[in-house]
């Protein structure tokens, strides 16, 4: 079983790029350097680098644009700082499972009746792409698939405070997206419900995406309860 005190390159990098931009004073808008000067800044391989960005990108820290390079984006106006050790990566997931399910549960219920086209089309691209992904297998961009889709909830929730508590802690629900105890394909079975819960918010139907989101929650959990430690 993989422990998950033992932090993967991914995350490590992306704290290192955000030394980075604070030792070099970056604000929002200007641009970082590129992969390949990334790369041999933080003594890591382009995979990782790639993913520590994803990670960035759906915390809401940097803006990736196609053919323009990455940018800074302005940092949110609430952040919660967590420093722990793990031992027992089962309990720990059910425990941030928990935290997930208040946070992201209030956001689908608002979501439903704020959310506007632009949101819609954006969760609709992200399901598409995972599905295109897993097809391909091609695993990592399928994860982030994954997180981009709900991570379009939180924003189309429009509240701020709620949005940016959530970009704190999204570095420990990225995990949830980053092969808990070493496996690819753990959440899988929870991607219909997700459709579903789409359809909802589309439809404006609060009882609809409630139903949805706690069937999501459900198949994660007995996920993880049905791994051995």
């Amino acid at each position: 079983m993989e422990a998950i005190k033992k932090k993967r390159l991914s995350e490590i990098g992306a704290k290192e790029i955000k030394r980075y931009i604070k030792r070099e004073k970056l604000k929002s808008g200007d641009k970082l350097p590129s992969i390949a000067e990334l790369v041999g800044i933080l003594q890591i391989g382009r995979s990782s680098l790639r993913e520590a960005l994803q990670l960035l990108e759906t915390q809401g820290a940097i803006e990736v644009l196609n053919g323009k390079g990455t940018f800074i984006k302005d940092m949110k106006p609430f952040q919660i700082q967590l420093s722990f050790e793990v031992e027992d990566e089962k309990s720990f997931l059910l425990e941030v499972l928990e935290v997930r399910e208040a946070l992201e549960g209030k956001a689908v219920q608002l979501a439903v009746h704020a959310a506007n086209e632009e949101d819609i089309k954006k969760m609709q691209a992200h399901l598409k792409s995972y599905v295109q992904f897993i097809n391909e297998e091609k695993r990592d961009e399928a994860n982030h698939a994954d997180a981009s889709f709900h991570q379009a909830i939180y924003r189309a929730s429009k509240n701020t405070m709620l949005e940016s508590m959530i970009d704190s802690v999204w570095e420990t629900f990225h995990r949830f997206w980053n092969r808990p105890f070493g496996k690819e394909d753990i959440f899988d079975e929870s991607y219909p419900h997700h459709e579903t819960l789409l359809q909802a918010i589309k439809e404006r139907d609060t009882n609809k995406a409630g139903s949805a989101f706690e069937k999501i929650m459900k198949s994660v959990r007995d996920s993880i309860l049905e791994i051995r430690a």
